[in-house]
């Protein structure tokens, strides 16, 4: 039996890192389903009001799950969503 292993680099989100911007990438997401306000993002992305409020103040920071949803609802990327929530490498 073989076994194959790729190089994945694993890198953590620091919510307080100023090249976080998670409010950019939900208002990105508004954008592409065409709704106006962080209710109806809600609505579209099956949470409550208040866990988008919370990601967008940063009160909480952006999920796994919560990046697979904006990826099924707004046909994004992972690479192009975790974009928004770590900076480039130097």
């Amino acid at each position: 039996m073989s076994t194959t292993t790729t190089d994945r680099k694993f890198v953590t989100i620091d919510v307080n890192n100023p090249a976080y911007n998670v409010g950019e990438l939900l208002d990105t997401v508004m954008a592409k389903l065409a709704v106006k306000n962080d209710a109806a993002l809600s609505r579209e992305l099956g949470v409550s009001p208040t866990i988008v409020s919370n990601i967008r103040n940063v009160k909480v920071a952006l999920s796994a799950a919560m990046m697979i949803r904006i990826h099924d609802v707004a046909d994004m990327s992972i690479t192009t969503i975790r974009s928004f929530l770590i900076a480039p490498p130097k």
